[in-house]
Parts: structure tokens; sequence; C-alpha cells
């Protein structure tokens, strides 16, 4: 890259952006945290933004107005990478994972191989989340030092990927996966996928259950409406609950369509599943790659809270959450 670039800060390096979180717990900001993220998030840096037209996303071309700097509700301020990687160097007992995520613009995949080579050097356990890429660049990925790869298919079907505009077709994103599968390896690969985008609770089980058929796991988000974006239908807390819960089942090799009835709204449980209770109140946390807590990153602090940062917080609500389930039906499964 020349030095006309924007990716370069000048003297500094190459620029990324950095979640404030993130930044906190690396002592390169102050900030209150009602809870500290245990990895650190970082993201593809342009002044554009991604090429892609997501329509949830805030880096996406339709996000209109200044927010550049966003991703979800969360501000992501650019930093040289040399920066970083002396804080990582520094913190290193600090945090369990760092998270590094692709976005579509030229040159991108060779900056992010170069990135990937300097953070694997800091021995933290490191994640690549990025657009479909050829096996060849997977397999460089995973010889640099990649533990895990995420996708962000985040559609639930087909159809949906295509409303919402999501840049490849599903089937490629699906085929990605498996192809991620057979580089890292089976629960390697964490398919995000979004929660009130327009589908049906049914459909987004049946598209979670797809994503464990193929050897690979799910990290799931709720839609955050965002200023300038699209609206989508999203998701009621009741709805979530239960789709944490079919995760949950899925993760511990049960069929969720056996335990619960998705053709019910909301939806109800049919049975209780063999799991301890403090398993399915586990369920409520953040789902992703080990380490990943996304703190408040769907929702504020006030509540509600539909994936809790950490354990304090999932037993200081036990009861709310006893009540949440109740209402499912589900009340009994933390028994």
């Amino acid at each position: 890259m020349g030095p006309q670039n924007p990716s370069r800060a000048g003297g500094g390096g190459e620029l990324v952006r950095v979640s404030l979180g993130s930044l906190a717990v690396l002592g390169l900001e102050k900030i209150e945290m009602a809870a500290e993220p245990t990895t650190v998030y970082l993201l593809q840096y342009s002044p554009a933004g991604c090429g892609a037209s997501c329509g949830f996303c805030a880096q996406s071309r339709k996000a209109r107005g200044s927010r550049g700097e966003w991703l979800s509700r969360v501000r992501w301020p650019a930093r040289p990478l040399g920066e970083l990687l002396e804080a990582l160097r520094r913190g290193r007992g600090r945090v369990a994972r760092v998270c590094y995520q692709t976005i579509l613009k030229p040159g991108f995949v060779e900056e992010m191989l170069r990135h990937v080579e300097a953070l694997a050097a800091t021995g933290i356990p490191l994640s690549v989340a990025t657009t479909p890429l050829p096996r060849p660049v997977l397999e460089r990925l995973h010889g640099l030092g990649v533990e895990r790869l995420g996708v962000g298919l985040d559609a639930a079907t087909p159809a949906l990927a295509r409303r919402v505009g999501k840049p490849y077709p599903w089937s490629a994103y699906m085929r990605f996966v498996e192809e991620g599968v057979r580089v890292f390896g089976r629960g390697m690969v964490h398919v995000h996928l979004v929660a009130g985008l327009g589908e049906t609770p049914r459909e987004m089980v049946e598209a979670m259950r797809r994503v464990y058929a193929v050897g690979a796991r799910v990290a799931l988000f709720r839609y955050t409406p965002l200023p300038g974006l699209p609206r989508y239908p999203g998701v009621s807390l009741p709805v979530y609950r239960a789709l944490q819960l079919a995760l949950l089942l899925l993760e511990e090799g049960l069929n969720p369509l056996d335990y619960i009835d998705f053709t019910q709204s909301p939806p109800k449980a049919l049975k209780k599943p063999p799991l301890p209770g403090d398993r399915v109140l586990e369920a409520m946390l953040t789902s992703g790659c080990p380490g990943c807590n996304r703190p408040f990153y769907n929702e504020t602090p006030r509540g509600p809270i539909y994936n809790y940062p950490s354990r304090r917080m999932l037993l200081e609500r036990r009861e709310q959450l006893a009540r949440e389930l109740e209402a499912l039906g589900a009340g009994g499964w933390l028994a």
C-alpha cells in the first residue's frame, strides 16, 4: 500500500477499529462499564465503512449519517495496530481472546493476513470473522494460528438474505461454513445469526439445525434498530429466550423440536430436557467463541437484556429469568 492509503496512520502503522470497551480493558480509554468484555474486538478500518449493503449494519453502504465509528450500539474508534499489539502484550492475562472482523474493501484479504500474523504472535487465542473466502485463504489463516472462524450468515433463510442485502447468496455462505469446518475442524466454526430480521421462530430453529448438521455452531444475535437504516420486525424477549433454549439443546446434541413447540406464539415448552438447571440458566449467556461476551452489543445495561455478558449478572437476575422461562412453560427447566 502506498502512503495515500487511508488505512495507514502517518508513522503509526495501519489503522484498525477497536470497540470502546476493548480499548478500556486494554487501558487505552477510561469509561465506566457494567460488564467488561472478555474478548478484544477489532474491525478492519475504512473511512467509507464496508462495501456491502446489509440493511441492519451501521458499517453498511446503506447507513446514512456519521456512523462510521459505530457497529450495532457500540463505538469503534480507529487506532494504530502497533499500539494495540503493545497493549495486548501488556494486558495478555486480562483477555481470553481477540476477535478480528473483516469488511469488504479493496485489498481486505491481504490486509487481514498481515494483521492476523501480527496478532497471532501475541499468543492470545484468535478468531477471525469474515465473508466467504477461497479455501487457500482459510488454510493460510489456520496456518498463521487462527483458532476459530466466524461467518456472518445473519439471515435465517435464502429469501431473507436477499431482502436484507447480504453481499453473497445464502447458499454461498453455507458452502463457506462447510469449507471452514473442513479446514478448522468440527465445532470450530461459529455462524452468526440475527434474530428479528423477519424470519419466523421455526425458520430460525431450522437454520440453526442446519448449521449444527454440518459441524458448525451458532452465535445468536438480537436485531438492533439503528438510526439511518431500514427497520425490520425485531424479536420479542420470549421468542429470543426460546431460541436461546433451542441453541442450548443443539449444543447438547438434542433436537429442539422435541422439547419446544415453535408453531405457538410465543413458543411453548413440551417437556423438560435431561439437563441440569445451571446449564439451562447459562443458555442466556452471550453465545459465540469461548471468551466472547459482547457486553451490551444489542441492548442497553438498563435492559431488557437479551444476551447476558457474565455469570454474575445471570445469578443476580435468576428470579427474573425464571419468570421469563415460566412464560414459555419452561420454568421447571431451572430445577
